[in-house]
């Protein structure tokens, strides 16, 4: 069960990002950033929430393919076998590593994607 302090620490959060993002969309319907004014308010908004969608993939996968591999793959094989699949090819040599290099070069450009909306 939630406490009271974590429920008023939701509670409080929840309200930023509502806040957040009704500034930001009021922003963009304003022309008042790069990819509104240079295109459309529409497309800005559908861009940018297309590029959180994406980061939250990224950020998803990075957090699955560095918590795996203490974990054995042969738990999970017949349950999850894309999962098996995909860790057996990203947990063999230093294929972690790239990736994890690779992935922050895709954070940076998400990131530099949605700044323009």
């Amino acid at each position: 069960m939630v406490s009271v302090i974590d429920g008023i620490k939701q509670f409080y959060s929840m309200a930023l990002v509502i806040f957040s993002v009704v500034i930001v969309t009021a922003l963009m319907f304003t022309d008042n950033t790069k990819m509104a004014q240079d295109a459309h308010p529409v497309a800005a908004l559908v861009i940018m929430w297309l590029g959180i969608l994406w980061m939250s993939m990224v950020e998803g996968g990075q957090c699955s393919m560095v918590g795996l591999p203490p974990i054995d793959r042969e738990l999970y094989k017949e349950s999850h076998p894309t999962t098996y699949k995909i860790c057996s090819l990203g947990h063999k040599g230093n294929n972690l590593d790239r990736y994890l290099m690779g992935r922050q070069f895709m954070v940076i450009f998400i990131n530099f994607t949605i700044n323009l909306c």
